[in-house]
């Protein structure tokens, strides 16, 4: 009678130790896979982030009667071959120069108008009656463009043409978060391949700038 008291403890206590056992396996393995889950999850979201595509492309209207275009894509610009982007702002005096400068070329044929492009820079405090003023292709303009002058804004989309989907990276910040002036040469592939940040225009960046795009 003793002896199978003994062994009823005996047997309680071993499937007690056999339960816990059981139950620290388990614990261990579903923290296991709740981990392994957690961590694809957070390299998904790092996959699908932020990286500057090397081709992009993006939508924007244009300013009033710099084209007959209405709205531009870069994309479609650049097809026929290399292409300067002047990244402008209307008040700022460097930017006139190159404007000015650029249109002397075009006049004298020395640079053709369909490889120019302006970029409005800052559309969050300069408005489209300052940027027309300044840069509208009429007489009344300080300094006129003779190509397009393209006003986008810090919620532009941009098109990343390696894959063919919206990039998240921002607007500006696709471009390199450009100062004005900068000029920016811009390949058939939708690839930036020269840039400059010059102030005041010069000789020797305006002849590297023929030698891309002529």
């Amino acid at each position: 009678m003793v002896w199978r008291i003994k062994e009823t403890k005996n047997s309680k206590q071993i499937s007690g130790i056999i339960m816990k056992s059981s139950m620290f396996i388990f614990f261990i393995l579903v923290s296991s896979a709740l981990s392994g889950c957690i961590s694809d999850g957070e390299q998904v979201s790092e996959d699908s982030s932020s990286e500057i595509p090397e081709r992009l492309s993006f939508s924007a209207p244009l300013l009033n009667g710099s084209s007959n275009i209405t709205n531009f894509i870069l994309e479609e610009y650049v097809s026929d071959g290399p292409v300067l982007m002047l990244w402008v702002a209307a008040g700022c005096r460097g930017c006139h120069s190159w404007t000015d400068l650029l249109a002397d070329e075009v006049e004298n044929g020395n640079i053709s108008e369909s490889s120019l492009l302006s970029v409005h820079r800052y559309s969050s405090f300069e408005s489209e009656s300052y940027v027309e003023e300044v840069y509208g292709n009429h007489q009344n303009s300080s300094n006129p463009v003779l190509w397009p002058l393209v006003l986008p804004s810090g919620d532009t989309v941009v098109f990343d043409l390696e894959t063919g989907y919206e990039s998240n990276s921002g607007f500006y910040n696709s471009f390199g978060n450009p100062p004005t002036p900068t000029l920016q040469i811009m390949d058939t592939n939708g690839e930036i391949i020269w840039t400059s940040k010059t102030y005041w225009p010069t000789l020797e960046v305006l002849e590297e700038i023929k030698f891309f795009i002529n």
